[in-house]
């Protein structure tokens, strides 16, 4: 555990679980009310913490700013909770409500269809293919402190000390793309999104994802 200008940073707790699922609902899923939002990103936060094996948290006074996770070929685990049990478990008891259940598929199609064009990524034998950024997160409540910055950087030190020839990550077009450029990554491979994103008609819309990468 680190402690700079009164912020801490350390690796994910399982406490951490609910509130880096509320920054997340804030910072991603604003399209949703409220209940099916939360329901959404703790699904979701729960499918990134099962694939993800190091994890990086930053808190002021106790209050979750944000986070980064990463998925490496040396294994590991974040936490100690049984996350896909928990990404299951969420997915049924949002099946009993319509709008949380709706706004599940909704977000998990995305991260679905992600996960499609990673696996074709990884096929290709790619120098990145071996080490993901599955998350990068910074609440709304951050702005302006760099934090964004000073998480990647942390993980790809992280990366660098494996000996990892390089890695990837999963983006779209709602996300800053120049950010992960101006860091020195390049965009791999990227395809017209089928997925119902929020916000998004995949029959009319030119929305895309993509995969970028840095060999190291």
């Amino acid at each position: 555990m680190a402690q700079t200008d009164n912020l801490t940073w350390r690796p994910f707790e399982d406490a951490d679980f609910e509130p880096l699922a509320d920054v997340l609902a804030r910072t991603w899923l604003t399209e949703f009310p409220d209940e099916p939002g939360a329901a959404a990103s703790r699904v979701e936060l729960a499918r990134y913490l099962a694939l993800s094996t190091w994890s990086l948290v930053v808190a002021r006074g106790g209050e979750v700013l944000g986070a980064v996770l990463l998925a490496e070929d040396a294994g590991g685990r974040v936490g100690t909770r049984d996350w896909a049990a928990l990404e299951a478990s969420l997915r049924a008891d949002a099946e009993k409500d319509p709008a949380l259940a709706e706004a599940v598929r909704v977000e998990m199609s995305g991260v679905e269809e992600e996960a499609e064009l990673e696996a074709a990524y990884a096929a290709t034998g790619a120098v990145g293919a071996g080490t993901a950024v599955k998350l990068l997160i910074v609440s709304p409540d951050a702005k302006g402190l760099g934090l964004g910055g000073r998480l990647f950087s942390a993980a790809i030190e992280r990366v660098r000390q494996t000996g990892a020839p390089g890695y990837h990550l999963l983006t779209d077009d709602s996300c800053d793309v120049g950010f992960y450029e101006h860091k020195g990554l390049t965009r791999a491979m990227e395809r017209r999104s089928r997925a119902y994103w929020p916000g998004v008609d995949p029959t009319t819309d030119d929305f895309r994802v993509y995969v970028y990468e840095q060999a190291l």
